[in-house]
């Protein structure tokens, strides 16, 4: 009777075990890919370029403390282009959360590029970003991205995440 029993139990364990629960698992999607040129289409990122960018960072703007700093990666592209790989880190704030089905948060940060002016000097250019995402049980999405006020990109399904900004 024993072995009955624990036959009929590790059939019940097996079956649940391999029920599929694809319906409850959510689809990230918040991986930015930053890529800031000047007007002519030329790569800002590569530091060792006269008049380029030689370092980045950006800042929370939402941050308990004034600020803050968040990961980011530059990353090359496999035509040596370089881009800030933007993932996650910032502080998000709450947009709209009427519907319990659907939530709308938003992320505010400075973009921070230092350029070298001569040997002892730096300069600093401070640009604001902010970055809208869009939550359902399904999906976690970036939405939208504005770049000192301006809409640079809107998501659109399927294509990955690019931002281009000139400078």
């Amino acid at each position: 009777m024993k072995q009955k029993i624990s036959i009929f139990l590790i059939a019940v364990f097996s079956l649940l075990a391999c029920r599929q629960d694809e319906e409850s698992i959510q689809q990230i999607d918040q991986v930015l890919n930053i890529y800031v040129k000047n007007a002519d289409g030329r790569d800002l990122l590569k530091p060792k370029i006269a008049g380029n960018y030689t370092s980045f960072a950006l800042l929370d703007l939402l941050a308990d403390t004034d600020q803050k700093p968040v990961n980011s990666s530059i990353l090359i592209n496999s035509d040596s282009i370089r881009y800030v790989e933007y993932v996650a880190g910032a502080a998000r704030l709450i947009k709209d959360s009427i519907n319990p089905d659907s939530k709308s948060y938003y992320s505010s940060m400075i973009m921070r590029f230092t350029k070298k002016i001569t040997e002892t000097q730096n300069s600093v250019d401070d640009d604001t970003i902010r970055i809208e995402y869009n939550w359902t049980p399904q999906k976690f999405e970036v939405s939208k991205m504005w770049h000192s006020n301006k809409l640079v990109f809107t998501k659109t399904d399927t294509q990955p995440n690019i931002v281009n900004i000139v400078k």
